[in-house]
């Protein structure tokens, strides 16, 4: 080629080069910019969150220091590299349910076996699951999860849990029980995960618009975020990534983000509160009416998505109740934080974006003490009469101590004490069923629940499963205040159909189907009313209209199979139990009535095979005959949906 066509070749190449790449710096359509770099933007349910890869573009040392934070840990894929955990010290035996326990790592893949020996030693009953998620960051403890092909995440039973004074060269943690699980009747593998719990361990997935309003269904895509982000504290971000890809600055790119920093105390501490403030975890806060699981944004009151539930537990005054989730409940109560006035915050000490290491933590937070204390002011030699480490407040002030929810963890009580506490504080404790004795909405910040804090709080006591006192008081408000939002009225007739009122129950979902005829989840429980007061073909006939709408659920296969087994239609009972485990491969009463079916026919070699997978799943599985209170209503706290 000649040289001035050489020339004219790479003046060419040149100018379109420069032509893309201002198209991608400045082009007039910003959202190509992100669409270009390959960055997905969420809409639906939680619009206009971008991958956090994309803020590392501008903040790179504030991703890399963030990766380090417990956050940011807070969900992921098993993988070699992020594996902490102690696999030579298996099987893991659990006494008062006679079960044995292995997760095994090979590569980036997890999995998981439960089995039982019979008298022979012989492993019988095993079931065994690949692990799909992790939950939790495994510096107090970290959980695992499977998900089924209906979208639904369950937990397995064994943790590991992180020991941080673990002796050198010794595993810097323990397997045991998850918690809720010491115990001989616990859940096995089918306790459900919901959104509220992956509101706090998660960054919001990209799901569709709806799909997280209460009552929907508790399922999850099979791609979800891993770690709670950037954006759960700056708020979507993809406006902001667009701006500063275009070369905004100043006062128009921070117009575009969120800064905790630069917010009212209220509402800086809102952002916190709105995982870490949880009175109590067997009582989770309730949404305001309308209010969607992802809908929370930063900048916004707390009190106007979420209203916080305390309690009154038997045996315990609530200066005394210490869970894992305590810290700013504990906080609120030290007199440090009172003569405040509010300023002391979680800020105060801890910077989101970075983890302190373990050699500078004492200093670290002597510091923060000492922004409004004096060295002299620690007066525990003179009370205590031994030497005392001033230059370590937190070990004295805000000890370790056993959470009384997960009784084998230890972690820091952010209630700052004037005097240590000893070895009572760390010892062992066993797991106990809490028994409620009352329920109030708690103030924060000084803002009441409003004029309907009685219905809030009768619906929180029914949620609870505080029985008939508790679904009185919610008939007596929603008869009093005809609330516009549905959600009290599905709330009453679920715990009228677990009460067995099923003349009640069906009132109500009659007048939730007034207003909505085309109401699934109402339609599905009319059904219920319907075969437990002796109409099942008028069951059958609502069932068939769920399903075929609503083909996904596997509550209205597993139900229209069991109402069709009563009438013993066995082979059209065989096609919606199958259904129902082909959404819900781990339901031992759908594998249990299958079977059934299967063997009224005749099928007997299949009908053993799903006799068998019955009790795979759920080893202590009964096989009673089932009244009515065998449908699947999904009432119990873990498995609601």
């Amino acid at each position: 080629m000649r040289k001035p066509a050489l020339l004219a070749v790479l003046v060419l190449v040149g100018a379109m080069s420069f032509l893309w790449w201002r198209s991608l710096s400045q082009g007039s359509d910003a959202t190509d910019q992100l669409a270009q770099r390959g960055f997905a933007v969420t809409s639906g349910a939680a619009p206009g969150y971008v991958e956090d890869r994309a803020c590392s573009l501008c903040h790179a040392d504030l991703a890399r220091s963030y990766q380090q934070v417990a956050m940011a840990k807070s969900f992921y894929r098993p993988s070699a590299a992020k594996a902490i955990e102690d696999f030579s010290s298996f099987p893991f035996f659990h006494q008062p349910s006679g079960r044995h326990y292995e997760i095994e790592r090979s590569g980036d893949e997890y999995t998981f076996r439960r089995y039982l020996l019979d008298e022979s030693g012989r492993k019988v009953h095993q079931f065994e699951r690949r692990i799909d998620w992790i939950l939790g960051s495994g510096n107090h403890s970290r959980t695992y999860l499977y998900r089924t092909p209906g979208g639904e995440l369950y937990q397995l039973p064994l943790a590991w849990y992180g020991d941080t004074d673990s002796p050198p060269g010794e595993p810097a943690g323990h397997w045991g029980m998850a918690p809720g699980y010491d115990r001989p009747d616990h859940q096995g593998v089918t306790r459900r995960v919901r959104r509220e719990c992956m509101f706090c361990h998660n960054a919001y997935p990209d799901v569709e618009a709806g799909s997280d309003a209460y009552n929907s269904p508790q399922t999850f895509p099979a791609d979800l975020p891993e770690g709670l982000g950037c954006q759960r504290c700056h708020g979507p971000g993809a406006e902001h990534a667009r701006e500063a890809l275009a070369g905004a600055r100043g006062e128009r790119a921070r117009a575009s983000i969120i800064n905790p920093s630069r917010l009212a105390p209220e509402r800086s501490r809102d952002l916190c509160y709105s995982c870490h403030m949880q009175p109590t975890v067997i009582l989770m806060g309730v949404r305001r009416f309308g209010r969607a699981d992802y809908s929370f944004l930063p900048g916004e009151s707390l009190s106007d998505y979420q209203l916080l539930v305390d309690v009154d537990i038997e045996g315990h005054e609530r200066s005394e109740r210490f869970e894992i989730n305590h810290h700013p409940y504990r906080l609120e109560q030290s007199r440090c934080f009172i003569a405040s006035g509010g300023e002391l915050s979680c800020l105060t000490c801890h910077d989101p974006h970075r983890k302190v290491p373990a050699a500078r933590r004492a200093e670290h937070f002597r510091q923060a003490c000492l922004s409004c204390h004096q060295l002299d002011d620690c007066g525990l030699e003179k009370m205590t009469g031994t030497a005392v480490d001033s230059t370590d407040c937190v070990a004295c002030h805000m000890p370790k101590r056993r959470a009384q929810d997960v009784v084998q963890a230890v972690i820091t009580d952010h209630r700052i004490r004037l005097q240590p506490g000893g070895g009572e504080l760390t010892a062992p404790a066993a797991e106990t069923d809490p028994v409620i004795r009352g329920i109030e909405l708690t103030r924060l910040h000084g803002q009441a629940a409003g004029a309907d804090a009685e219905l809030y709080r009768a619906l929180s006591a029914v949620r609870a499963g505080m029985g008939g006192a508790a679904i009185t008081a919610l008939e007596a408000q929603i008869g009093e205040r005809s609330p516009t939002s549905l959600t009290p009225y599905l709330d009453l007739a679920r715990a009228q159909l677990v009460a067995r009122r099923y003349t009640a129950a069906e009132a109500v979902l009659d007048r939730i189907l007034a207003i909505d005829p085309d109401h699934r989840r109402a339609s599905d429980w009319k059904a219920l009313c319907r075969a437990a007061l002796g109409e099942p073909l008028a069951a059958i006939d609502l069932l068939h209209r769920s399903v075929a709408s609503e083909p996904g659920r596997p509550e209205g296969w597993f139900n229209l199979g069991r109402i069709l087994f009563g009438l013993g239609r066995h082979v059209e009972s065989i096609g919606a139990f199958e259904r129902a485990i082909e959404l819900r491969p781990n339901h031992a009463v759908s594998h249990h009535y299958l079977a059934r079916s299967l063997e009224a026919l005749g099928r007997t070699q299949a009908a053993e095979n799903h006799r068998r997978r019955t009790l795979e799943i759920d080893p202590s599985f009964a096989g009673t005959q089932a009244g009515p209170r065998e449908l699947s209503t999904r009432t119990d706290r873990t498995a609601k949906e």
